[in-house]
């Protein structure tokens, strides 16, 4: 099977990993990796440090060109699979 251009690979993850939205959810088109193969590569990424070491550098840039408000955060616990106290 031919190899999916990156940056297809790179849209489809970021999409993923934005939106939260599921592996069978992934849109399909030009512009768009398939689901098998964005989550190939995106295990193959994590296995290897490209992944963490991609977001350290996006991290960088943004921070550097001051898109981060570090005194603000927010977490979604929507998806936690903790049980809700009484």
């Amino acid at each position: 099977m031919p190899h999916a251009p990156f940056r297809h690979v790179l849209n489809t993850l970021l999409y993923v990993l934005i939106t939260g939205c599921r592996w069978c959810d992934v849109p399909k088109g030009e512009i768009w990796a398939s689901k098998s193969a964005a989550h190939r590569w995106l295990q193959r990424w994590e296995a290897d440090g490209t992944l963490e070491n991609l977001q350290a550098r996006t991290l960088g840039i943004a921070e550097e060109r001051g898109l981060i408000n570090w005194g603000y955060g927010a977490v979604d616990g929507s998806f936690s699979p903790w049980k809700r106290w009484r």
